[in-house]
């Protein structure tokens, strides 16, 4: 876990300093402490006859009314009605409280629609669009992420976020925050060499201990450039997560920016 501190206090350093001058910025936090960290990830509560039956996924917020997931998280999974919960850092207390820092308290939205790729199958195009009833509040636990831009460099390292299971295998009530490093596609397919791996994905991890895992599916994988820009959507790896020199599966952003933008705009 000290690996997992030290990497996001540099993170948080870079981003919190920057002279911004939109009113309300994506891709910033409010400090570099860790409760202010990837304020734009969310948690998908699932309910069903008037009850609430889980909260298996994660989200990214990338607007004041839209959230970004997994394709799976919504079409494989039974529910009447579906709502995001924002602002989350510690899921076990009412009111989290980090490094003399106390959050407000958690927002909860409904989802009004979903728009799952219409391609999406077995893994193939696992992104889908949520749209909210009403906008998000923008507060220093509440934030949106920035699209990406540019290239990546095959020295990126990543940033990924949840709240799943660690590697004692109890899922985590306290945000984690995981560096990832880049794999080539190539290596990424000759380490899963028993199983063709989907298009349009990006490989990251597979560093012995950190790892994204079951819980963590939808949520962000994020790049700190002058603004944090979501890159990747947590999918899938491998059954073991954490297992040395196998790399998490996430969905590639860039190759669905044109759907994303069709999407928002209805």
């Amino acid at each position: 876990m000290k690996c997992y501190i030290l990497a996001f206090f540099a993170f948080g350093l870079f981003v919190l300093f920057l002279n911004l001058p939109d009113e309300k910025p994506c891709g910033v936090t409010a400090s570099w402490r860790l409760i202010h960290q990837d304020p734009w990830l969310v948690l998908l509560e699932y309910h069903r006859e008037g009850r609430r039956t889980g909260a298996r996924c994660g989200g990214t917020l990338v607007g004041p009314r839209h959230v970004i997931t997994a394709a799976h998280c919504v079409r494989n999974a039974f529910f009447d009605r579906l709502t995001v919960r924002l602002g989350e850092y510690d899921t076990a207390s009412k009111i989290d409280c980090s490094e003399g820092v106390c959050s407000d308290k958690v927002v909860r939205i409904n989802v009004t629609e979903i728009f799952a790729h219409p391609d999406y199958v077995d893994k193939q195009n696992d992104i889908a669009v949520l749209k909210l009833e009403k906008d998000a509040p923008y507060t220093d636990f509440i934030r949106p992420v920035c699209l990406p831009t540019g290239t990546l460099s095959p020295r990126t390292l990543f940033l990924a976020s949840g709240w799943g299971q660690q590697a004692n295998g109890l899922y985590s009530h306290i945000k984690k925050l995981i560096p990832l490093p880049n794999w080539s596609i190539e290596d990424c397919q000759a380490m899963y060499k028993q199983t063709k791996l989907p298009d349009k994905i990006i490989c990251a991890g597979g560093e012995r201990g950190m790892d994204t895992c079951r819980g963590d599916s939808g949520g962000p994988l994020v790049v700190m450039k002058r603004r944090s820009e979501l890159w990747g959507i947590t999918s899938a790896g491998h059954v073991h997560c954490g297992s040395q020199g196998y790399p998490g599966i996430y969905t590639n952003v860039t190759m669905f920016l044109d759907w994303i933008g069709d999407v928002i705009k209805i």
